[in-house]
């Protein structure tokens, strides 16, 4: 149980910001007192700490839970490996002690943000049952984001969702995130035997094919597009990765792009879902 009305306590955060608004979305609640509005409209406290090694195995189940959670927005893109969570807790620790993480929690879920250049990128990111995204996921970002920022000069965030986890995108987008790129699947009855992994060059397209990180099984390779001719046949590159043993072909674009209404009319759909941007609650630290 948790405290309305009390302020949260975020080890190495600004606790007021005379210049934001007191009322508002999430975003603006945690600005003004670093608290968050629960399920019944009350600010609670969230307390944000440092994730410690200890935490590797309650972070696996949570990114386990979430695995379980998203097969049902794309059940070959997102189906998950069995019997991982052990060996994901191992990674997972790793992440947590290294010097490029700022791996944070709360009571109830956690974050894990890499710094990549001019860029932070958050993958690992999870809630239990008990949290919400609007409360503690909130929380967190704007949490990871300043401790980034405090490390190097960042120009933007970027944080990778399902892209039919609607709470969670909701949250991003409350913290002025914006979709950037949306990662488009479909999935394919393999033509041949898979051969090695590896880059490939096909007709109007390149990428890599090869298996899913371990914690997901697709059933098969996996062909994840870089590049793609401006007059690329949609319909060609889904039999050459057929003919390359793939189960699933995955494609970038950006919202709204000629590409995107090409995957569309080919019965493609979006799995996830890449926000960018400066959550709004820290304005970037460069401009």
């Amino acid at each position: 149980m948790v405290t309305p009305h009390r302020r949260a306590v975020v080890t190495g955060m600004p606790t007021s910001c005379d210049s934001c608004p007191s009322q508002g979305t999430a975003a603006e609640s945690v600005r003004s007192g670093l608290t968050a509005p629960d399920r019944a409209g009350n600010n609670r406290a969230v307390e944000v700490r440092e994730l410690s090694p200890d935490d590797a195995a309650w972070v696996a189940d949570l990114m386990e839970q979430r695995r379980q959670d998203y097969v049902r927005f794309s059940p070959v893109f997102w189906r998950p490996a069995k019997n991982v969570t052990a060996l994901h807790a191992r990674f997972l620790r790793s992440q947590i002690t290294s010097d490029a993480s700022v791996s944070l929690r709360t009571e109830h879920g956690f974050i894990i943000a890499q710094r990549r250049t001019a860029e932070g990128t958050v993958d690992d990111f999870a809630m239990d049952r008990d949290g919400t995204w609007n409360e503690d996921g909130a929380v967190l970002l704007l949490a990871a984001s300043e401790r980034l920022a405090a490390a190097g000069a960042l120009t933007q965030v970027r944080v990778v969702t399902a892209h039919a986890d609607e709470p969670k995108a909701s949250m991003l987008a409350s913290l002025s995130l914006h979709v950037a790129e949306q990662w488009w699947v479909q999935e394919l009855v393999p033509a041949a035997p898979p051969g090695s992994p590896g880059a490939v060059n096909g007709t109007g397209f390149s990428g890599f094919v090869g298996p899913a990180p371990p914690v997901y099984d697709p059933g098969g390779p996996v062909l994840q597009a870089d590049r793609l001719a401006a007059d690329a046949d949609i319909a060609a590159i889904e039999r050459e990765a057929a003919e390359l043993g793939c189960v699933l072909a995955v494609i970038p674009a950006a919202p709204g792009s000629a590409l995107s209404n090409c995957l569309r009319e080919r019965d493609w759909s979006v799995a996830s879902d890449w926000y960018l941007g400066w959550p709004e609650a820290f304005p970037c630290p460069l401009g």
